[in-house]
């Protein structure tokens, strides 16, 4: 199912691309220009970095393989800057669709990565040209630091990372003048539970029962282990350059550990035999960033066991702000164990977009794309709390009959195989420290940027079989640059749940939620051509008419508040 719904989203996309290579002017005077379309669907700038992977003309400048080129937007935009790390490569046959035919043709290929900075809403028509990018830094440099033998360290000027030689590393945030000691330690238990609930061992339900008695205190995890206190025979740690550029650089992190390969349900323990797991975090420092970017991949071949990334935020604080739908929650850090609960309180609570801690100074963000799992839990060294975070969870059914946190069943007991998650998987995570307030900091904001599907499209349309594109028939009549909506004022700003058609079809819907405790006023605007709109509630009624100036208007959407504009 998944594949075809790639497959469907991958012609929908070829759609969209098609008709917008005839809507934007997509013309240069440069004969050996080649367009592409940038997209950012968010309502502010974004900051960040697109892979490339296009084909070229075969003809002209690109038939020479390595030939210098640079990517420059068609209509310049204050404060935006591309920076490509690419390359021409030798000619390659690849497959391209026509509406009535599909043709394989060798092309050279235009092929890396484009550091992007303050990309402004909406699309944007740029030029892969020959020749070298004349543009300076926005911030101070990106460096790297140590030996020929192994990466030490990382800087932007305002986050430094320090690598230990046990997989974990230290990050120092320049502005509120706090190390963050140990972050990335990995910690591995067993999971006795189902795919409804994680449990630790030793305390099973006779199968057939369906219930057991209540535990009287809450149980612990038969056999923890953590990645930097194994012994060196059963956990290797290698450090790598992946990319280095002032622009953004990248360090490869390997952790590859021996664990138990199962967890045996008879003795309620973890099995002798052992199995590597292997981790790759990707680590990523832009120039004036504040996020620490990370790419995770995880090769597991261990069955039951729970893997959690830990976060330790050296603060003792009570509360955890978590974000979720439309709101971020403010939630104890733990909870009392209550023996008279039939389903003991489960520690691990879930979070959407981003979790954080903070006292009265400053605070710690991890950022996580999507719906996830955490616990805040006290540090193993004492030192104030960690957020521990859950990467992967291996079980082989679907519901049991009962165990340590949950002692009846919770559905139908099914052996589920394919729930212990053999194989590679990976996830994308963040870490943000800010000073003051989550809110202030603008944390909600940068872990909407984080998971943001921003795009880079060709802006050719398909080969013919003798290597040339056909150019575009028009000039468009979107212009260079199109933003259906952006927002215009100081933080913190509220967030963007969509702008799209009407349901009735009758103009365009655009609806903000605010999660913050301050109201935000500022304008709404568009680069549509604008001559209508009302206030509306969530069923897309109209109501009050607001007034219009500037291609925009005025928009207040108060604290902790959902507010739907419908315009055309």
């Amino acid at each position: 199912r998944f594949r075809h719904a790639q497959e469907i989203s991958a012609m929908l996309m070829e759609d969209v691309r098609g008709d917008l290579i005839e809507e934007m002017n997509l013309h240069h005077v440069d004969r050996d220009a080649v367009p592409i379309l940038l997209h950012n669907p968010l309502p502010v700038p974004w900051s960040g970095t697109l892979p490339v992977d296009i084909a070229l003309p075969a003809y002209r400048c690109y038939l020479e393989a390595g030939t210098r080129v640079k990517i420059d937007l068609s209509k310049p935009a204050p404060g935006c800057s591309l920076h490509g790390m690419i390359g021409v490569t030798e000619p390659l046959f690849g497959m391209h669709m026509h509406p009535d035919r599909a043709i394989n043709v060798e092309l050279p290929r235009l092929m890396g990565q484009v550091i992007i900075h303050e990309l402004p809403p909406g699309v944007h028509v740029a030029h892969v040209l020959p020749g070298r990018e004349k543009i300076s830094l926005p911030d101070r440099p990106v460096e790297i630091g140590g030996t020929d033998e192994a990466v030490e360290w990382m800087s932007n000027g305002h986050i430094r990372i320090d690598f230990r030689h046990d997989g974990r590393f230290d990050v120092t945030h320049t502005a509120s003048k706090k190390t963050f000691s140990g972050v990335g330690r990995l910690e591995d238990s067993e999971d006795a539970g189902d795919s409804y609930d994680w449990s630790p061992g030793g305390w099973p339900v006779e199968v057939g029962t369906g219930k057991g008695e209540p535990l009287k205190q809450r149980a612990k995890e038969v056999d923890r282990r953590l990645s930097d206190q194994e012994d060196e025979d059963l956990r290797t740690v290698f450090v790598s350059v992946q990319t280095e550029d002032a622009w953004a650089s990248t360090v490869r992190l390997n952790v590859a550990w021996a664990l138990p390969t199962h967890f045996d349900d008879d003795t309620q323990r973890r099995s002798d035999e052992l199995d590597w797991l292997t981790v790759d975090h990707y680590i990523t420092l832009r120039t004036g960033s504040d996020v620490v970017e990370v790419e995770t991949w995880m090769d597991n071949r261990c069955r039951d066991h729970r893997l959690r990334l830990c976060i330790p935020s050296g603060l003792n604080v009570r509360k955890v702000h978590a974000g979720g739908a439309f709101d971020v929650i403010l939630r104890n850090a733990s909870w009392p164990h209550d023996p008279s609960w039939e389903q003991p309180h489960v520690q691990t609570q879930h979070f959407s977009q981003f979790v954080a801690l903070q006292d009265r100074i400053s605070g710690i963000a991890v950022l996580c794309p999507g719906s996830n799992e955490y616990e805040a839990v006290a540090n193993d060294d004492g030192d104030g709390l960690d957020l521990r975070l859950t990467m992967l969870r291996a079980t082989g059914w679907l519901s049991r009959d009962g165990f340590a946190t949950r002692r009846n069943r919770a559905g139908p007991c099914f052996e589920a195989p394919g729930a212990q998650c053999l194989g590679d998987y990976w996830m994308r995570w963040g870490l943000m420290p800010f000073e003051g307030s989550w809110d202030k900091a603008g944390v909600h904001e940068a872990a909407e940027a984080l998971a943001a599907q921003t795009s880079l499209l060709p802006g050719l349309p398909s080969p013919q079989l003798n290597g040339y594109f056909d150019d575009p028939l028009s000039k468009g009549v979107r212009g260079r640059s199109n933003a259906a909506i952006r927002l215009v004022g100081d933080g913190p700003r509220p967030l963007l749940s969509c702008c799209k058609p009407a349901e009735d079809g009758d103009g365009t819907i655009v609806r903000l939620w605010n999660p913050t405790k301050s109201k935000w006023v500022g304008r709404i605007e568009t680069d549509l051509q604008l001559f209508e709109c009302h206030l509306c509630d969530m069923l897309e009624n109209p109501g009050e008419p607001e007034e219009i100036s500037r291609g925009g208007w005025v928009g207040l959407v108060p604290a902790k508040s959902i507010v739907t504009w419908r315009f055309k």
